[in-house]
């Protein structure tokens, strides 16, 4: 029996609710602002391979 994607949304959503849970929006906007600009100097310095190193 597969497991549906909406089930599986639906119960992680009903446990973060009863445990009153809350997404870091602001940290994660924060960090993946400092990811980007690390991948894009890598860019600049190492070209394909140096964004790899730059995440």
């Amino acid at each position: 029996m597969p497991i549906m994607v909406d089930d599986i949304m639906r119960l992680l959503c009903s446990i973060s609710q009863e445990r009153k849970m809350k997404a870091a929006v602001k940290h994660s906007g924060k960090g993946a602002m400092v990811a980007g600009a690390m991948a894009f100097v890598g860019g600049l310095v190492g070209g394909p391979p140096g964004i790899a190193v730059g995440e």
